[in-house]
């Protein structure tokens, strides 16, 4: 006999075939600045609106890629690394998230997502700093600086090697301009010609260029504060 009073079993649907994390990913694998929902979708193999079962939007899953990105970052030196070694991987490691994440420098920079795993970064490396005998208004702005600097720097480059509507480059038409002007202006050609030779050199050339720079400043100064220090004990 049939008891149609009785409860009915509940099938169960297939298992959720993505993550968030999983989303976020394929995020990273196709680029932050070309990821879409759609490609993200088709990346996974599912139908985009299978996807905002577990996000709500497209921001949303640039912030979460943004943070396993960061997390993943090995960015920590060796503790018997010095200070100024100890800054020059923190920063090369940011070079290289930029490099492999395309569209992720833009998105700090415009304050789309601001991970907390880069804010307690930010902090250990301050830290890190203090170990090494940095005061901690010291720590803070050589840390902010140089971060700051990195992808400032990225961004500039990135800028100067997009492919114009001609097929050539920009960085090639501007070092055609530079390179007239210095003929134009053969006074002030030898500075010109230097900041050219800066452009054919490449991107990492020029950023280790700027960067040395700033860590002497912060040599000259960790020195000169510690020296007053000293006096004043």
């Amino acid at each position: 006999m049939n008891n149609s009073s009785a409860p009915q079993k509940r099938k169960r649907g297939r298992p959720s075939s993505i993550t968030r994390e999983s989303i976020a990913r394929a995020a990273l694998d196709i680029g932050v600045k070309k990821a879409t929902i759609p490609l993200i979708a088709a990346h996974l193999g599912v139908a985009h609106s299978s996807l905002y079962h577990h996000v709500k939007s497209r921001d949303e899953i640039i912030s979460i890629a943004a943070e396993i990105a960061v997390k993943e970052l090995d960015w920590r030196s060796p503790e018997t690394a010095t200070w100024r070694e100890e800054l020059i991987v923190l920063t090369d490691s940011i070079w290289a998230l930029y490099d492999q994440n395309p569209g992720l420098a833009e998105a700090f920079n415009h304050g789309e997502v601001t991970p907390t795993t880069g804010i307690l970064s930010f902090a250990e490396s301050v830290s890190r700093l203090q170990n090494k005998g940095f005061p901690l208004d010291e720590a803070v702005v050589a840390v902010d600086m140089l971060v700051d600097m990195v992808k400032e720097c990225f961004i500039g480059w990135w800028s100067i090697v997009k492919t114009e509507q001609d097929g050539r480059l920009r960085k090639t038409k501007m070092i055609e301009i530079w390179e007239s002007e210095a003929q134009n202006s053969p006074e002030q050609a030898e500075q010109i010609n230097a900041m050219v030779e800066i452009m054919k050199s490449g991107a990492r050339k020029w950023w280790e260029c700027k960067r040395n720079v700033v860590l002497d400043g912060i040599s000259v100064t960790r020195e000169r504060n510690s020296k007053n220090e000293s006096e004043l004990a």
